[in-house]
Parts: C-alpha cells; sequence; structure tokens
C-alpha cells in the first residue's frame, strides 16, 4: 500500500485508528484508477512502486492516498460517486461536482498528483512509423 496507518497520522493529523486496512486499500486502488495507463504490479496488484518515485511523487502520492482515506472515514467509507464520459471535447457528467470526477475535499492534493506529472491519459501504440518530416505518423 502506498502508506502506513502512521504516515496517515502525520499527513493529515487524524487518529490512526481511523486509517484500517481496508479504507487504505480502498484509497490506493482510486489513486490507481485516476492515475491512468500504468501496468499494474504483479505480486501487489498496484499502479505504482512507492519506493522507485522521486521524493516529490512520493509525497503527492502519500498526501492524495491520506486526503482520500480521511475523506472515507468523514463519509461512512463510501467512494466518490460520479458517472461520466469524455471523448475529447465532448464530455458528459451525472455528478452535481461540476464535471470533476473528484471530491472538493481532494482538489488540493489532486493537483500535487497531477504537477507531479503522475497522471497518464495517452494511448500508447507499438506499431507505427514516421510518414514524413513533419509529426505525421502512420498506426
Amino acid at each position: 500500500m502506498y502508506i502506513t496507518p502512521m504516515e496517515y497520522n502525520e499527513i493529515v493529523r487524524r487518529p490512526i485508528i481511523q486509517a484500517t486496512d481496508s479504507r487504505i486499500r480502498r484509497a490506493c486502488m482510486l489513486l490507481d484508477a485516476r492515475i491512468g495507463n500504468y501496468l499494474p504490479d504483479e505480486t501487489t496488484g498496484l499502479k505504482l512502486d512507492i519506493d522507485s518515485l522521486p521524493v516529490y511523487q512520493q509525497n503527492a502520492v502519500k498526501e492524495w492516498v491520506a486526503q482520500m482515506v480521511a475523506y472515507l472515514y468523514d463519509n461512512g467509507d463510501s467512494s466518490p460517486a460520479s458517472a461520466g464520459l469524455k471523448l475529447g471535447r465532448f464530455s458528459v457528467t451525472a455528478s452535481n461536482t461540476g464535471g470533476r470526477l473528484i471530491p472538493d475535499d481532494l482538489l488540493f492534493a489532486d493537483a500535487g498528483i497531477v504537477s507531479a506529472g503522475l497522471i497518464k491519459r495517452g494511448v500508447v501504440s507499438s506499431g507505427y512509423r514516421k510518414l514524413g518530416t513533419r509529426s505525421e505518423y502512420e498506426i
């Protein structure tokens, strides 16, 4: 998991008892869903190896997970719910959060993982070749 109960206490200054294993696991899974296209580790099932990340990314991950654990505790272990679809500039959402897929409580922590470069939304293709001198590719 990305944080321990002791780290939870240090980050959000809340009682360790709030950071149960199930809450931390759920928060880690929600972060994995948020960060996008990473392959999960075969042994842990998590997408990030926290120990191999630079310190600034470790801090962003731990802050996000700690804030999500606090959110889960405050909301009776209910995950933030919203249904949305985004395709290019077109998006549809069934949420009252103004189109954001994270609760207001996590906006600061979410900005941290975005600025740390942990969000991957691109599609990777291994079968392409360059067509010309400009940036034109054929798949």
